[in-house]
């Protein structure tokens, strides 16, 4: 298994890109792996956050290309390839769990694409960016550009895409690609702090606040069911054992109910 996933008491999950001789880049079956990890991890009620982070001091360095001529042989071919692999990817932008990605090293187009897809976008100094595909003739579908568009913007999405640089964290920082940059020795520590406050957090309210953002992003006028929506959460346990905590000056136990 190149996906591997490792689940704490915390309600800490992190779902590891383990391919290091190749800066874990994507072959097909990693595509589906991946997949069908964020899928078992949404299903399961007891999870409050999701570490995405790779193997072996990088990130991803996006698709392998040694699979294109089978994979993308053609425009048909590589539409299927497309088809199934940004299903797979989709599966971390829709779950409804928090996420935060940790990012060392190579962090570069599917691999950029990927962390994008985070909530929370964590990396270290000396990471490297990038979506250098112009260099071997290849573009982002509009799927793949809707995503990269709506996080940085039409302006920073082509200066990525037409100059094709590799570009460092303080610069992808500047470019709205990342929450925060730490120095390297700490951003594991960071990425998984940063975790610990999510998952202390209540966690029906984490998984609301996700998708009231993801529906006023769309530009969607909201119906009347969704303007009340918000207003769901004073019926819930966790409200009441946050207020009575909080009424104790004691650290709430949320039940995610």
């Amino acid at each position: 298994m190149t996906i591997r996933v490792q689940q704490g008491s915390d309600g800490i999950a992190t779902v590891l890109l383990d391919r290091p001789e190749k800066r874990n880049a994507f072959t097909l079956e990693m595509y589906r792996q991946f997949g069908a990890a964020i899928d078992a991890l949404d299903a399961d009620d007891s999870v409050r956050c999701i570490v995405v982070r790779g193997a072996g001091g990088a990130f991803c360095a996006g698709s392998d290309i040694g699979g294109f001529d089978e994979e993308r042989g053609d425009a048909q071919v590589a539409r299927e390839y497309a088809e199934l692999t940004l299903d797979m990817t989709d599966r971390l932008k829709l779950t409804r769990h928090p996420t935060v990605a940790c990012i060392e090293g190579a962090c570069v187009g599917g691999g950029l694409e990927i962390a994008a897809l985070c909530d929370v976008r964590i990396a270290a100094r000396s990471a490297r960016f990038g979506i250098p595909i112009n260099r071997i003739g290849l573009t982002l579908d509009y799927r793949e550009l809707e995503d990269l568009v709506g996080l940085i913007g039409p302006a920073h999405a082509l200066e990525i895409l037409l100059e094709g640089s590799v570009f460092g964290a303080d610069e992808a920082m500047s470019k709205g690609l990342l929450t925060r940059v730490v120095d390297d020795e700490q951003v594991v520590e960071h990425a998984y702090q940063c975790a610990a406050r999510i998952a202390k957090g209540a966690p029906l309210v984490n998984r609301w606040h996700k998708r009231f953002v993801r529906k006023l992003a769309s530009g969607v006028p909201l119906s009347e069911a969704e303007r009340l929506e918000p207003y769901a959460c004073f019926d819930t346990e966790d409200y009441r054992i946050g207020k009575a905590a909080f009424l104790r000056k004691e650290k709430p136990a949320f039940l995610g109910r």
